[in-house]
This record gives structure tokens, C-alpha cells and sequence, in this order.
């Protein structure tokens, strides 16, 4: 389990981005930094963020999937 701590700077970090028009998604769904933080953290399953690039290849999109471990 994350710590406090660890939340708070993940929720930081983007909410950074989502200010700055990066787009976040779970499992395809867009979402806001705290559903991200409640998704990616709290839910205790494993998640791969993919990050997106626009035509200009700035940064346009954080994408988190659920990955599978055996």
C-alpha cells in the first residue's frame, strides 16, 4: 500500500499536467487526477502509464492500463 506521501506527490504531479491540458485516461475512460490517484493506487491491481504525443510530439495524453502478472 502507498503512503500518504505518495498519493499526495502523485496527485501533484498531475495535477501539474492536467493544468496543462495532458488529458488522463483509465482503462480508456478520461479522468480527473484524483480519480487517477483513487484508480492507479488504491485499487491494489498493477498499471502501465503510456505516455501520448501529439502531431508536434508534445505531450498530449497519460494513458493507465491494467496490466496482467502471473
Amino acid at each position: 500500500m502507498s503512503s500518504l506521501n505518495d498519493k499526495l506527490n502523485f496527485l501533484s504531479t498531475l495535477s501539474f499536467y492536467a493544468n496543462n491540458g495532458i488529458r488522463l485516461y483509465v482503462q480508456d475512460k478520461p479522468v480527473s487526477p484524483e480519480q487517477t490517484v483513487m484508480k492507479v493506487m488504491e485499487e491494489g491491481s498493477d498499471y502501465m502509464a503510456d505516455y501520448v504525443d501529439d502531431e508536434n510530439g508534445d505531450l498530449s495524453e497519460i494513458r493507465f492500463d491494467r496490466i496482467q502478472t502471473t
